[in-house]
């Protein structure tokens, strides 16, 4: 959590210092580019399936990435649209028994989405931005097993609905930060959900990113 605070008490620092020039509300209309880093949770939920698998942990990947593009318009309404993915091995780490199956891990988890959202936006005078995110997409999982589990690989692909909420700190005439947090849904029915004992995919976490208005 500690990672994450301390960039946002420096976005909210940098929106707070004195500034030359900054664009009103009325000038961000138009295109703009976003990319972003974050921490974030992939799990199995859901209608529970008994698979007479037991309770285990199932690893996700350590940082969650996001590029994306948007369109502005008007003072209070944007589209958006992402590619979200997961960046290195999803794979958690045994303490210190070398057979993950024995740690009750059953595997790793991953997760990648694309998606198509609507902000609301409140301007808070001119440099800070409240919304919030509503939007579809398609989410792509995949499960690996751990060593000595008698879970297989599975695959899926499938629909999926995404919320968040944030702020936007402008730190220059067209540029600012963000933080936000989202949540992915998957709509039911996934293979790799169901491997893992239950009927759906969610991926949830807390990210940071960068934006620019053309």
């Amino acid at each position: 959590m500690k990672k994450f605070l301390s960039p946002i008490a420096t976005v909210v620092a940098l929106s707070l210092a004195p500034a030359v020039a900054w664009a009103d509300v009325d000038d961000r209309v138009g295109g703009y580019a976003v990319v972003g880093l974050g921490k974030t949770k992939a799990e199995a939920h859901g209608k529970e399936i008994d698979l007479n698998q037991g309770k285990g942990k199932v690893g996700t990947g350590k940082f969650n990435y996001t590029l994306g593009g948007g369109y502005r318009l008007s003072d209070n309404f944007a589209v958006e649209t992402n590619f979200h993915g997961q960046a290195g091995n999803g794979k958690k780490k045994s303490s210190r028994n070398k057979n993950a199956a024995s740690n009750g891990e059953m595997g790793s988890l991953k997760t990648r989405a694309y998606t198509v959202s609507g902000l609301v936006i409140l301007p808070i005078g001119d440099r800070v931005e409240l919304f919030g995110r509503a939007g579809v997409g398609r989410m792509n999982a995949s499960f690996s097993p751990a060593a000595g589990s008698d879970i297989g690989r599975a695959r899926s692909s499938g629909m999926a609905t995404q919320f968040g909420a944030g702020a936007n700190f402008y730190v220059g005439q067209n540029s600012f930060l963000r933080t936000e947090w989202t949540t992915l849904r998957g709509k039911g029915n996934d293979d790799v959900a169901k491997a893992l004992g239950r009927n759906k995919l969610r991926s949830s976490g807390v990210m940071v990113s960068y934006g620019h208005n053309f």
